[in-house]
């Protein structure tokens, strides 16, 4: 499934499961986009904890912690997660998350190049 289609699939699910995208006025907008920023920092918030305990795991053998092989699925779904609250946050600022992403590489390509 290509990203415009897996977008459109998300936003088609959050209203069918009624969480608001759609605002006549910037009050509700800008406190959904609020709500939204918390969910994705929640969702960061988790990748980051279970990195750290994978982190310390690894450097200190007494630890007893995952292991980043055994947690990869799980990162993988925070990931996801906050994939998606990315995808409802450019749907509020009335973005074009595919396009956005796609112009952003071109300016990266430009300002990077290849620095390898």
């Amino acid at each position: 499934m290509d990203l415009s289609k897996l977008i459109e699939r998300q936003l088609a699910a959050d209203r069918r499961r009624g969480f608001l995208l759609d605002f006549k006025t910037d009050t509700g907008r800008l406190r959904q986009i609020e709500e939204d920023l918390i969910g994705l920092f929640g969702e960061v918030g988790e990748f980051a904890n279970l990195i750290k305990k994978i982190r310390l795991a690894h450097d200190h053998p007494d630890y007893v912690g995952p292991a980043l092989e055994d947690e990869s699925q799980s990162l993988r779904m925070e990931l996801a997660d906050a994939a998606i609250y990315i995808i409802r946050l450019s749907e509020l600022l009335g973005g074009n998350l595919e396009a956005d992403i796609l112009s952003k590489m071109d300016i990266n390509d430009g300002r990077y190049g290849k620095l390898g």
